[in-house]
């Protein structure tokens, strides 16, 4: 999915010599309309890479090669998922996450609501090295983050901030930020003075490995997906 671009429909294109009459049953200036795009590019640099995909129901992605990659859902979905020769049904919710091995994989949106999720996905380049190298957040259930997913390659958790709130100064990997809302934060780390940072709905953002400190300073819920890479 990373590296392969993926097309969705072949265009058919007939020739014809001569002139003729428009066929009764169809306006002579009727066009085809293609298909949308599912993909859309929400952020890239050297070290990853972040899209979104949105399937309307019946509409499916053909056979693709996709690297390892955290996929978060961004809306309730049934998919029929193909990989390594193995088809299953996957059904998932808004807010959960879950990951992918690098391969060969399909899918298929058989719901009957539009399948929309985030795919984040490291790419081959090493990551920039830090001093200290910090350990990912501790794990928080009940605080204003929540872990979704952590394994020997990212750590996913969801972050919600009423106005006013703080997380105190921690240790943060190299990190892929997306705003789930509209918000504003005042921050400061180690490596740069605290400053006022403002972002939208469908934003992200990198954050280098480093300890820091995150306040919501506007008046609106500060709620976004942290994606640390651990390698």
């Amino acid at each position: 999915m990373r590296t392969t671009p993926i097309v969705l429909l072949a265009a058919l294109t007939l020739a014809c010599g001569g002139e003729r009459a428009p066929d009764a049953e169809t306006p002579a200036d009727s066009t085809t309309a293609a298909a949308p795009d599912p993909r859309a590019n929400v952020f890239s640099n050297a070290y990853a890479e972040a899209f979104t995909i949105t399937l309307a129901p019946g509409q499916a992605l053909p056979a693709h090669d996709g690297g390892a990659r955290t996929v978060y859902a961004l809306s309730d979905y049934t998919i029929r998922y193909t990989q390594g020769g193995e088809t299953s049904e996957q059904s998932w919710k808004a807010g959960e996450a879950h990951f992918h091995d690098a391969g060969e994989h399909a899918m298929e949106n058989i719901g009957t609501t539009e399948a929309k999720f985030l795919v984040v996905a490291r790419t081959a380049q090493t990551l920039a090295p830090s001093e200290p190298h910090p350990e990912p957040n501790a794990p928080s259930g009940s605080g204003p983050m929540q872990l979704l997913l952590d394994n020997d390659q990212v750590r996913v958790s969801e972050v919600r901030m009423p106005p006013g709130a703080e997380l105190p100064r921690h240790p943060g990997l190299a990190r892929l930020v997306y705003s789930l809302s509209d918000y504003t934060i005042g921050y400061a780390s180690n490596d740069a003075a605290a400053e006022t940072q403002s972002f939208t709905t469908g934003q992200a953002h990198w954050h280098e490995a480093d300890e820091h400190v995150i306040t919501n300073t506007g008046s609106t819920e500060a709620r976004f997906l942290l994606v640390q890479f651990k390698r």
